[in-house]
């Protein structure tokens, strides 16, 4: 079922199936509510899946800002009438979940985190090619999407091996406008002292092949969240969930098992 979701500004639109506790599944950047695909597939048989095109992605048209969007997911959880949820974040929205966690602890039972940052993690310039932000920004206002979607998927970040998740990446990627690249950045910290002031149990899920700072950002993490678990997604990069889904969904629905009996 889709439904479009009232939020600050606009709605956002999500898709809702499954049955059993509640996985709220955040996408990454500049991606949407389809990387989960491989979720849909593994995990709704036992847990019902809120999948919603975040801010400025996909087919929601509330307006982009990664700063509000902690805010937005007591609107998702109202709408679906649910107490509360797992956040799932991939990537950038591991930012949206952890902050939401601090923020309404009442609404989120527990965290998984997938290849999400760490601000504390320096990065290595020469081992890890930054994000080509700025490029990118000048080819979206320039009206060249393609030619920022080619640059954005050549980058070491989003090269995959497997066909499936290349053909994946390529559809989402597709579609991709580039709206949030268009209004002032709105960083949302994760920092030490976020992590501390967060009691949701947590599991951590990082690809041994994930860009270097994504992997001390997963131990990182580990560390600062109380009683948090990490599983290594051995060989597998980014896009671990598409990639290695089989493994990457045992460990949720582990984690599911063992605190939302």
């Amino acid at each position: 079922m889709e439904v479009d979701v009232a939020v600050a500004g606009g709605a956002l639109s999500m898709t809702v199936l499954g049955a059993g506790p509640a996985l709220l599944m955040l996408h990454g950047w500049t991606l949407d509510r389809r990387m989960w695909r491989p979720q849909v597939d593994g995990l709704s048989a036992g847990a019902t899946l809120l999948l919603p095109d975040r801010r400025g992605f996909g087919r929601s048209g509330a307006p982009p800002g990664l700063a509000r969007e902690p805010d937005d997911i007591p609107a998702l959880l109202d709408h679906a009438g649910l107490p509360s949820a797992v956040l799932v974040g991939h990537s950038q929205a591991g930012r949206v979940a952890l902050t939401a966690a601090a923020r309404y602890p009442d609404r989120v039972a527990g965290l998984i985190l997938l290849a999400a940052p760490h601000d504390g993690v320096s990065i290595d310039p020469v081992a890890e090619p930054p994000l080509p932000l700025a490029l990118l920004t000048e080819r979206v206002r320039a009206g060249d999407l393609p030619a920022a979607r080619a640059l954005w998927r050549a980058h070491p970040m989003l090269r995959v091996a497997d066909p499936v998740t290349a053909r994946l990446l390529d559809d989402i990627l597709g579609d991709y406008q580039g709206r949030d690249l268009l209004i002032p950045a709105q960083p949302l910290p994760v920092t030490d002292d976020l992590l501390a002031g967060i009691t949701a149990p947590a599991l951590v899920l990082v690809g041994d092949r994930d860009a270097p700072s994504r992997v001390q950002a997963a131990d990182r993490l580990r560390r600062g969240l109380s009683g948090a678990t990490m599983h290594m997604l051995l060989g597998a990069g980014h896009m671990a969930n598409v990639s290695h889904a089989d493994p990457c969904n045992r460990a949720i629905g582990e984690f599911l098992a063992r605190h939302l009996r």
